[in-house]
Order: C-alpha cells, then structure tokens, then sequence
C-alpha cells in the first residue's frame, strides 16, 4: 500500500458552500459563493459541488434576533450534514463562505464522522466570544465557543457532537482580540500565536506547532482558514479586515509543506464578502492556491 499522501491530484474534493451572511451581518458574505462558482472556483478544484443556501436569505428582509440564530443553527446542521455525507462518499470536504457560522457545521460534521478532532484555526479573531461577551452581537464571532460547548441553549445543541478539547485547538495569525476572549485565552489551554509570534518565529515554525496541537486529538485534525487572517491588501474582501496580516503566498507555501498532511480531514475558506464582481476572481485564484496546496 502506498504511504503517499494525497494532494489535489489525488484527492477527491467535495466543495460545500455555505451561502450566509446573517452571522457578520453582511447580504455580500451570503451571496459571495455564486460569485466564486462564476469565476470556476469548483473547475480549478475540480470538485463535486453541495451548496447550502442560507433560509430565509438577507435577501428577503430583516428578521429578529431569534429568528437570526435560529436561520444560523438550522444551516451549521446542514452544513455538517454535508460534511458527513461527503466523507462517507470517500470525498475530501472543502467548505467555502459565507460568514464564519459554517464553522459550526464544519468541525461537528468531521467530528460525526471521525470521532475526536483537533482544529487548526487561521485567523484574524479568536472567535471565543459569547452571547454575554460581545462587543457587536453577531454570531460569527461566537462559533469557536460554541465549537468548545460554551454559548446559547441553540448553540450548544448545535455543537453537541463535537468533542474538540481546548488542548487541542490552535491559533495562528490572532491579532484582534476582545476582552472576554483574551480572558479565556489568559486561563484556558489554548494554543493561540498572535501575529507577533508569527512575525518573530516564523510562519512555518508556528503553523507546525499548530499542527503539533491539533494533531494529538484521537482522529485528526481539521484547518479553518478566515480570509481576514491575510493581510488587507490581498484580501480587502471580507467583513473585518484588519491591517498587518498574513502574507498569501507564503501561507500557500507553508501549506504545501504542512506535515503530517495524512492527517487533515478537511479544511474551509470563509468570509468571503464581496464589495464588487470584481473580487470574485482574485478570490478564487487567492481560495485555490490555498486549498491545492493542501
């Protein structure tokens, strides 16, 4: 039996689109995946294709509160539903985004498929806010909590099968950090690399002590990717774009020399909020590069 392991050449991608915005409030994040299919975003992948549209869509009108973490947590089950299907089919899921609700369905999903995992998590934010913590209230700044059983009675049900232990998360590329998080961060026993860690050590060096963290869980591991963790100027399209980020080319690069490749049960990239059609293509060369380097 070959011990190679499988790259794009040979492994068979299923791309599963999660079209919302609700999470970051913004219509362009939901509908930012049709623009990425136009640009032959799933042609370069060559990739199967599950699109799971956001109900209601933004498109339709405001709603409530309750209705917007209702909407969220029915598409993160769907989300994970076909995480799960796409795994059982032999296929290596790939979720493009949307806001960074998908993350909820991602990481159950592989966890449904293949037990405890860890997480590699490529971002600007922690995500480890909760309902109480908030500065701004939406949810796609929650889901990392929600992902390690903290939040809302319907976040938390959402997450249940998940069983990622703190210990077995790590971040990279963190350079935005709001109170409550930074307090978890202080007294849990998250593996969290700021930007300055990178800019000091390196980021080959902190993306292989990632993989050294995640790696531990029983299973494997999974890898988010936020496009807001790489800098503004290559990627001004995305909801919360902060200054001084990860350079795209060598994120690319690292990744392709990522170890322990074996183990990675599949990856997303999200946030994607177009401000013109014009983004779509940069997009999808900058989403590509990354997800064939794996």
């Amino acid at each position: 039996m070959s011990n190679q392991v499988p790259t794009i050449k040979t492994r068979k991608i299923a791309i599963i689109s999660a079209e919302i915005g609700w999470g970051s409030g913004f219509k362009a994040a939901e509908m930012g995946c049709q623009l990425l299919f136009e640009a032959g975003i799933a042609d370069r992948l060559q990739a199967t294709v599950t699109r799971i549209t956001s109900i209601p869509s933004m498109l339709d009108g405001e709603i409530t509160s309750e209705e917007t973490e209702t909407a969220i947590m029915d598409h993160a089950r769907r989300v994970s539903d076909a995480v799960l299907d796409a795994i059982q089919n032999g296929m290596f899921p790939v979720i493009i985004g949307g806001d960074h609700t998908s993350a909820l369905g991602f990481h159950t999903g592989l966890a449904r498929a293949h037990g405890k995992t860890g997480i590699i998590w490529i971002d600007t934010h922690s995500d480890l806010n909760t309902l109480e913590t908030s500065p701004s209230g939406n949810i796609h700044g929650m889901v990392m909590a929600g992902l390690l059983g903290k939040g809302s009675k319907k976040m938390v049900a959402t997450t249940a099968a998940c069983q990622t232990k703190e210990e077995h998360v790590a971040m990279v590329g963190i350079r935005s950090i709001d109170e409550g998080e930074q307090k978890w961060l202080d007294e849990g026993t998250i593996n969290y690399m700021t930007m300055d860690a990178v800019n000091d050590r390196g980021l080959s060096a902190c993306l292989a002590n990632a993989v050294n963290t995640a790696n531990q869980a029983e299973a494997g591991f999974g890898l988010t990717i936020d496009l807001d963790a790489i800098d503004p100027s290559q990627a001004p399209f995305v909801a919360t774009p902060v200054d001084g980020g990860l350079d795209a080319d060598e994120l690319a690069n690292v990744l392709s020399a990522l170890p322990n490749k074996d183990r990675l049960l599949g990856m997303e990239v999200v946030e994607f909020t177009p401000r013109d059609d014009k983004d779509a293509a940069i997009a999808c060369d900058l989403i590509a590069s990354l997800v064939a380097a794996i």
